[in-house]
């Protein structure tokens, strides 16, 4: 459990926007409201309304997210042009092979449009998004491997509510209510079913060496990463072990 006052951060920040765009969504899958700005708006004001006591959210997060309401309102018109529906935070699910048995991957996509012949999905963030020489390295493989998700041939697989259909886009939205408040960024990538089907191949190659036992947890990965939110850090005891001081123990 979080500790008692904690300072409200960018995790609940996150959390609020993904929530106020989801039942957007979910209210509006097909045709948008005649005021879609009050409508986004209305959303957020009854997920804040527990919040907005604090200080910061009232002085920062209300007027930010107004903000970024407006920006949205104005573009959202151009992105659901030729659309048949948007699905909101929809569960997905793709079982591959492995040595130790079936690894499922499961997703949580936070927006698919669906057109009549194909798909675009999409990922909120509230903070900068991964560039487009990430996604296509796989550094940040989150968008490609929704697309396999969507692309898989067998029954089991997909997301829910979503035809199986063609992915021609992997889309971010930022929600930062600052300047400019929304922006709107179409990932650059030659093919999307290749850069799907290579995200695959490299996850159940990693599925893989983690289920052979010889394969060690390190409590250091890849040094150019920051772990300052991983919550299982502690147990590793780094800076004990690597200070050279210890307590007197037997390492």
């Amino acid at each position: 459990m979080d500790p008692l006052g904690q300072e409200p951060g960018p995790a609940l920040r996150g959390s609020i926007i993904h929530a106020a765009l989801s039942q957007f969504a979910k209210a509006y899958p097909k045709a948008l409201p005649s005021d879609p700005k009050g409508e986004l708006e209305r959303f957020a004001e009854e997920i804040l309304k527990t919040y907005k006591a604090h200080p910061r959210i009232a002085a920062f997060w209300v007027p930010r997210f107004e903000r970024f309401a407006a920006w949205f309102a104005e573009t959202e018109g151009v992105r659901r042009q030729g659309g048949v529906q948007v699905v909101a935070e929809t569960a997905g699910s793709l079982v591959i092979g492995a040595p130790a048995g079936p690894f499922t991957l499961t997703a949580r996509a936070d927006r698919i449009d669906v057109t009549e012949s194909t798909l675009v999905i999409t990922d909120y963030k509230t903070g900068a998004p991964p560039n487009d020489a990430k996604v296509n390295s796989f550094v940040a493989p989150q968008l490609p491997l929704e697309a396999a998700i969507a692309l898989a041939s067998t029954d089991e697989a997909g997301f829910d509510n979503v035809p199986r259909l063609a992915v021609a886009g992997l889309r971010y939205i930022r929600a930062s209510g600052g300047e400019p408040p929304g922006d709107e960024h179409d990932v650059r990538t030659g093919d999307v079913a290749k850069l799907a089907a290579s995200a695959l191949e490299g996850l159940a190659r990693h599925v893989a060496r983690f289920d052979d036992l010889a394969t060690p947890y390190r409590p250091l990965r890849r040094a150019r990463f920051s772990y300052d939110y991983d919550a299982y850090a502690h147990l590793a005891r780094v800076a004990e072990w690597s200070s050279g001081t210890g307590n007197g123990e037997d390492a």
